[in-house]
C-alpha cells in the first residue's frame, strides 16, 4: 500500500498546504514509525531510506519504462510561484524558507519530492502555453502570407492583362506594316518608271543647254564679223 504524508510549509502569513506525495509502496512487516513526538524530518527520512531499498529490490526484477526524475517540494512552489508571475509571494517564500532552515538547522529537503504527475502537469501546461503561442504566431504568418499572395494575384492578373494587351498591340503593328510594306510594293514598278523618265529628261535638258549654248556663240561670232 502507499503511505502519504502531508507538509506544511510556512509562509508570510499563513501556513501553505501541500499537495500530498505518494512515496512509494512500502510493506507492512517493514514499516515503522517512531512513537511519540519525533522529529518529523526523522521519520520521513526513515520513511525514504526504507522506501530505496524497496525502489532497489524492485529494479532488480522490474525495469522501468521511462526515467522519472521528481522535483523537490520548494523547487516545484517556486517553479509555480514563478509561472504564475507571483514574484512577491515567491520573496517571502524564499526568505521565511532560508530563515527556517538556518534556524532549525535541518534540511527540508528531506521531507520528499513532488509526485511525477505534478511535474508532467506543469510541463504539459508550459508546452501547450508555448504551442499555442506558436500556433498564435503561425496563423498570423499564414494570415500576411494569404493577404501577400493575394496581393501577389492581383499584381500578376494586371500585368497578364497589360502584357496581352501589348501583345494584341504589337500584333497589329506588325499586321500594318505588313500591309504598308505590301501597299509600297506596288508602287515600285511606277517609281522605276518615273525614275528612267527624269533621268531621260535631264539628259535633254543638257543637251538642249549645249545646242543653246553653240547658238549663243554662233550668233555673236557672225555679230562680231559683220562690216
Amino acid at each position: 500500500r502507499k503511505h502519504v504524508f502531508w507538509g506544511e510549509v510556512c509562509h508570510w502569513r499563513r501556513p501553505l498546504r501541500l499537495f500530498p506525495v505518494a512515496l512509494c509502496s512500502i510493506p507492512d512487516d517493514n514499516f515503522s514509525i517512531p512513537e511519540g513526538e519525533e522529529d518529523l524530518a526523522k521519520a520521513i527520512h526513515m520513511v525514504q531510506e526504507q522506501a530505496t531499498d524497496v525502489q532497489i529490490l524492485e529494479q532488480k526484477t522490474v525495469l522501468p519504462s521511462r526515467q522519472v526524475v521528481h522535483e523537490a517540494i520548494e523547487d516545484f512552489l517556486c517553479n509555480f510561484l514563478i509561472r504564475m508571475g507571483m514574484t512577491r509571494t515567491l520573496n517571502c517564500f524564499q526568505a521565511e524558507w532560508y530563515e527556517l532552515i538556518q534556524k532549525r538547522g535541518t534540511d527540508f529537503r528531506g521531507l520528499g519530492n513532488v509526485p511525477d504527475v505534478y511535474s508532467q502537469v506543469m510541463h504539459l501546461e508550459s508546452e501547450n502555453k508555448n504551442l499555442k503561442k506558436d500556433l498564435k504566431h503561425f496563423k498570423q504568418a499564414a494570415e500576411k502570407a494569404r493577404e501577400e499572395l493575394l496581393k501577389t494575384q492581383k499584381e500578376r492578373d494586371f500585368h497578364r492583362m497589360h502584357h496581352k494587351r501589348i501583345m494584341q498591340e504589337k500584333n497589329k503593328l506588325i499586321a500594318d506594316l505588313k500591309g504598308l510594306k505590301l501597299h509600297y510594293a506596288s508602287y515600285e514598278p511606277t517609281i522605276r518608271v518615273l525614275h528612267e523618265k527624269h533621268h531621260a529628261l535631264l539628259k535633254e535638258k543638257m543637251l538642249t543647254s549645249l545646242e543653246k549654248d553653240r547658238a549663243v556663240g554662233k550668233v555673236r561670232k557672225e555679230t562680231v564679223n559683220l562690216p
